[in-house]
């Protein structure tokens, strides 16, 4: 019963708009209230829940993301791929995801690489030819890759209150990033056969040329590298590769003397209300988790969902469709945090690894940045690239079909997030 008014409460509240940690706080409240629980177990968990150590992993990624594009390295990451990518058919559609890919081994964010990388792949395609409306749909679909390529806030989150290996979820997060990627550049390959006219593709770079674009990126590029051999080799925890990643941006920064003090207080005060939010949004659910422990809430939902789906597979079916109707209407981190406590201990009933459905919930949750009516990439490149909402809907709508394909492959094949942290962590 007070469960049921928790959640009733939370999603009424989410309904009219309110902000998710109003939400939260008051279904918490209210199911305190209710439930006769002493209050002085509401504040115990709220910091308890705050007080991890890898949680402090969260900000230094934030602000690594963030100086990373304040201090013009996504230029030099685009011009990268452009050298790789950019001879192959459907051109800069294939350098968009390419770079997307790159970028999210920095920052762990989606918003992070359509707000930052995203003006420069808008620009550089429609000066190449390519549709405006087009050049949209690829963006806000490629940064999707964002949160699972490592490292990634996501895992971080997930792994705090899964008590699971994060660096096993880096790990894991590799193989699918790179499926992601791949599924759409194919798709962007199939439609520039059908159309080649509105798929303009570049000459191949020469030697010279990559030589120059590799060498003017190769210290971005090597910061995932970086922090996967460290954390991999048990060298450094996650918390330590955050504050590296976070110095080492800085260091890039100089190198490429494009260190601004404007811009890095502002790349500062963003990481900083950034990741008060999460860490806010954290204690809360932890809350909502003993409230829902106590009441045997995951227990009751199991025999519910065993009644509709007895299978692992099934019940992984069930929860991805959940997720991607969760993901149109709440954020990613939101939903991830509240999620997460409900339906853990019910996949671990029913026999799938942690590690793996870190990586399920965690992409099928950021699907709906690009999906409406919540999607914030939608609104991004709305504003960035001064195209109509409704425009930037039609356009990633193509996209969503190899997006959902690949959440498929990722469910039903754990090898492919497993493989990796099997073989180079056990």
């Amino acid at each position: 019963m007070v469960s049921f008014v928790l959640l009733t409460i939370l999603l009424v509240m989410i309904v009219i708009g309110a902000p998710i940690p109003v939400a939260m706080g008051t279904a918490v409240l209210a199911a305190f209230l209710l439930g006769g629980y002493p209050f002085y177990i509401m504040a115990q968990t709220l910091i308890a829940s705050a007080s991890n150590w890898s949680l402090l992993a969260v900000p230094f990624f934030i602000m690594a993301g963030s100086l990373m594009n304040e201090l013009g390295v996504t230029d030099r990451l685009f011009k990268f791929a452009r050298a790789c990518v950019g001879h192959i058919k459907g051109g800069l559609a294939h350098v968009n995801v390419l770079a997307s890919m790159i970028f999210a081994g920095i920052s762990g964010s989606a918003t992070a690489d359509v707000g930052g990388l995203g003006k420069i792949e808008l620009k550089a395609m429609q000066d190449a030819g390519f549709n405006k409306k087009f050049a949209a749909g690829i963006t806000v679909a490629s940064s999707v890759v964002g949160p699972i390529i490592p490292p990634s806030i996501a895992f971080v989150l997930y792994g705090v209150m899964a008590e699971v290996s994060i660096a096993k979820l880096f790990l894991g997060g590799l193989l699918p990033g790179i499926v992601i990627g791949l599924s759409l550049m194919v798709t962007a390959y199939i439609q520039a056969r059908r159309k080649p006219e509105e798929f303009p593709t570049e000459r191949r770079a020469n030697l010279k040329e990559f030589s120059a674009a590799a060498k003017g990126s190769i210290l971005a590029v090597m910061a995932p590298v970086l922090i996967l051999v460290g954390m991999t080799s048990g060298f450094i925890s996650p918390t330590e590769a955050g504050a590296g990643a976070a110095v080492y941006s800085v260091f890039v920064g100089l190198v490429y003397r494009t260190i601004d003090w404007r811009n890095m207080w502002a790349a500062m005060k963003e990481s900083m209300i950034q990741s008060a939010h999460a860490i806010l949004l954290v204690s809360l659910a932890g809350v909502m988790g003993y409230i829902m422990t106590f009441e045997r809430t995951p227990q009751l939902l199991a025999e519910a969902i065993g009644g509709i789906a007895n299978t692992k597979w099934a019940i992984l079916l069930l929860a991805d469709v959940v997720f991607l109707v969760i993901g149109c209407f709440m954020s990613a981190t939101a939903s991830l945090i509240i999620l997460t406590p409900i339906f853990l201990p019910i996949v671990a009933q029913a026999g799938v690894d942690p590690i793996h459905f870190g990586v399920v919930i965690s992409y099928a949750l950021h699907i709906g940045i690009a999906t409406p009516p919540v999607g914030i990439g939608l609104y991004v490149i709305s504003d960035i690239g001064d195209i109509k909402l409704e425009e930037a809907i039609s356009a990633v709508i193509p996209y969503l079909i190899p997006l959902i394909i690949s959440l498929l492959l990722i469910t039903y094949l754990p090898q492919v997030t497993l493989w990796l942290p099997s073989i180079l962590l056990e």
